[in-house]
């Protein structure tokens, strides 16, 4: 018998591949995608900020995601009276995007403008299918840097996630600051008053349906984490305004050698989150997968 396959072995073969090449695809395929944009810093000095969020708004609507979540320091230094006017401008620019947005309060942006200019609450929900993001302000104002979070704040998100429990919903939580510790050679900003932290640890390790903690404000690009003993995945933003290498490539974690300003688009998969760095007016230039846990 010969080896080789006869004329109609061959497009028998042929049909059954691609017949099976759209279920494939449609396996890969995430069940929907969102995006996460942080530290627009309208106003600064340096560069057309103006220019690059409004340029990644466009992106986002290109991008077709289904709502959009900014991490903070949306103006620069904006407890100056000068750079106030800047919130409007900012407000302006979001409301270009297609669908729903939502954003907290960096330490460049005062609670009491943020909550006159933007939205008047600094926390919000999101959902969408089996996804819940809980957006949350955990920054110290200027001069600060470290994050921070009340005795309330930390009640209004265990009743938020006990909504959650109840509806078999996986939760995100965005902030501007991160929970992990993340020592030198990192920048070291994160919630470190040791009470609030002990807290804040307790309430993370208690609800397992907790996939991620997406932060912005340290400007490294993306940089991650899930060495803790709560097992989030923890994820540093890249900014969309700029980012500084900071040599972390061997680092414990995860760093993303990529420093253009870019916004991140996350899919959302039954097993994982696929995050891809987006620099503005470029395409896709890095992945990053975070398994989930079964939920």
């Amino acid at each position: 018998m010969s080896a080789s396959l006869s004329r109609r072995e061959f497009v028998a073969g042929a049909a059954a591949l691609l017949a099976a090449a759209p279920a494939t695809a449609a396996a890969d395929a995430p069940l929907f995608s969102f995006a996460l944009i942080t530290d627009t810093h309208l106003g600064k000095p340096g560069a057309d900020y103006v220019k690059r969020m409004a340029t990644a708004v466009d992106e986002i609507n290109e991008s077709k995601v289904e709502f959009t979540v900014f991490c903070g320091d949306l103006v620069d230094r904006g407890e100056v009276e000068a750079n106030r006017k800047r919130y409007g401008e900012w407000l302006d620019i979001a409301k270009g995007l297609k669908k729903d947005f939502t954003a907290v309060p960096g330490n460049h942006d005062p609670v009491a403008v943020f909550t006159k200019e933007i939205r008047p609450q600094t926390e919000s929900v999101v959902e969408f299918k089996d996804i819940r993001v809980l957006a949350f302000a955990d920054a110290e104002p200027n001069p600060g840097h470290m994050g921070v979070v009340t005795e309330d704040q930390m009640k209004w998100l265990q009743a938020r996630l006990d909504e959650a429990k109840k509806k078999d919903q996986r939760v995100i939580l965005a902030a501007h600051v991160i929970h992990h510790a993340n020592q030198h050679p990192d920048v070291g900003w994160y919630i470190k008053d040791k009470p609030i932290r002990e807290a804040f640890g307790k309430l993370l390790a208690a609800n397992t349906h907790i996939a991620a903690f997406f932060a912005g404000h340290a400007h490294c690009g993306m940089r991650g984490w899930d060495d803790t003993a709560h097992g989030i995945h923890e994820v540093l933003l890249p900014c969309v305004s700029y980012n500084n290498d900071r040599k972390l490539d061997k680092a414990p974690g995860f760093a993303v050698s990529e420093f253009r300003p870019a916004w991140t688009r996350v899919d959302v998969h039954p097993t994982k989150l696929v995050l891809n760095v987006k620099p503005v007016g470029a395409e896709v230039a890095a992945t990053k997968e975070l398994p989930l846990k079964p939920a």
